[in-house]
């Protein structure tokens, strides 16, 4: 879930935290938390557009105004008071705000997680291709978080085992509302006369049809089942654009694809 695009969440993050009661005060925080993981996200993709930079590990209070502050006052959730509020003083008069504290120490830990990832992953490629170029070039994070690198014109993902599983149970969870009720019927508990039943679910809106649904079918056994049938390759590429190719390198599963203009990663889901 975008915690930024609910109003009620980022009113939480603009409000003076003096006047939040002790409960909404600590909702805040978490809510701050997870807005410093869509932060993060953001910075880090942001580097497909630098494929070659590096990710800070330091982030400033002033980051909170310019993300999270921003964010409320383009969509309106703050009255010109509250925003001036942030953005007319020094940072040191919000630097011990708790949110704020909340939100650059959560950044700090993930921008330090995703920076381990992409070097022990980009080094793991360039053993894999036997490049001694500096050639293999980070281009992106996928809606699991898994990684994407390029590397001249191909494209690259390398996943454990445990990733690829992890990875299938999202795809799967997103696809419910879509699958064969016929293949949907053989991982519940349902009587084989049922499949009406998964039908009017399938009827639901996208997203409550998937939750419905992921409450009645074993999703990590139609996943891992999946996996088993199709290999790993679409996980992260549109297998009917063909030219993709994994291969097994240690406990990793490197999979080689070339991206079309429509980037799976956005598209497809």
């Amino acid at each position: 879930m975008c915690v930024l695009c609910n109003a009620e969440s980022l009113r939480l993050l603009v409000v003076p935290a003096a006047s939040l009661a002790p409960l909404d005060l600590a909702e805040s925080i978490r809510v701050a938390r997870e807005a410093a993981v869509q932060y993060v996200l953001d910075t880090v993709d942001a580097l497909r557009d630098e494929p070659r930079g590096e990710l800070e590990l330091a982030v400033d209070p002033e980051e909170y105004v310019r993300y999270v502050i921003a964010r409320a006052e383009e969509d309106a959730v703050a009255t010109p008071a509250e925003i001036r509020a942030w953005t007319t003083v020094h940072p040191v008069e919000y630097a011990a705000d708790p949110r704020v504290q909340a939100f650059v120490s959560s950044s700090v830990e993930w921008i330090a997680t995703y920076r381990a990832r992409i070097d022990e992953q980009r080094s793991l490629l360039a053993r894999f291709l036997e490049d001694r170029s500096n050639g293999v070039l980070f281009s992106g994070v996928g809606p699991s978080s898994e990684l994407y690198f390029r590397f001249g014109e191909d494209t690259y993902v390398a996943l454990t085992d445990a990733d690829a599983l992890q990875i299938a149970v999202d795809r799967v969870s997103w696809g419910l509302h879509r699958e064969d009720p016929q293949v949907l019927l053989q991982y519940t508990t349902l009587p084989d006369g049922a499949v009406d039943i998964l039908v009017d679910a399938q009827k639901r809106p996208e997203d409550e049809a998937n939750q419905v649904l992921a409450g009645m079918v074993d999703v990590p056994a139609l996943a891992e089942d999946t996996l088993r049938q199709h290999g790993h390759g679409w996980l992260v590429a549109d297998p009917h654009e063909g030219g993709v190719v994994e291969q097994r390198f240690g406990d990793r599963v490197v999979i080689r694809f070339r991206e079309t203009d429509e980037d799976v990663r956005e598209d497809e889901f």
